[in-house]
């Protein structure tokens, strides 16, 4: 029975997700558990072979698609709006905030563990892939 290639990769961060939220946070070994993924990404990024023009794929500079910016802009005007409505209003369980609203989640090993495993994906899209997906959206918008 064969596996697909990327299987093994995720179950890892998984785990690696699994354990680091089990260490107290603002600690060393907690330091260490954020650093390590962001030293590998880094390294494997910074590593990886461009093009054969030599330059990265998604180096050259692209004007930001203007539908994309203006969604973008509107996400974080309306996050920003609940944010300062929630942050006057009271009682918190009614009005939560952002950050009442992670706290809660992430009170629990199973939502550190989520959360932090968001955050490797995160990463790995942005650093990893990015390029490869910016590239593939351009492609498909043509």
């Amino acid at each position: 029975m064969t596996r697909p290639a990327g299987a093994v990769p995720v179950a890892v961060a998984l785990a690696y997700a699994w354990v680091a939220a089990g260490l107290r946070p603002f600690t060393l070994p907690m330091d260490t558990a954020v650093a390590v993924p962001v030293i590998v990404v880094l390294g494997i990024s910074w590593r990886r072979p461009g093009p054969a023009g030599g330059t990265r794929a998604g180096a050259e500079a692209s004007p930001l698609p203007r539908r994309g910016l203006a969604v973008w802009i509107g996400l974080v005007g309306l996050l920003a709006t609940w944010q300062l409505i929630a942050f006057m209003s009271s009682p918190r369980h009614d009005h939560p905030t952002l950050s009442s609203i992670a706290g809660a989640v992430m009170g629990t090993h199973p939502g550190r563990a989520a959360m932090f495993a968001v955050w490797l994906e995160i990463g790995w899209v942005l650093f990893l892939r990015g390029p490869a997906v910016r590239s593939w959206g351009r492609r498909a918008s043509r």
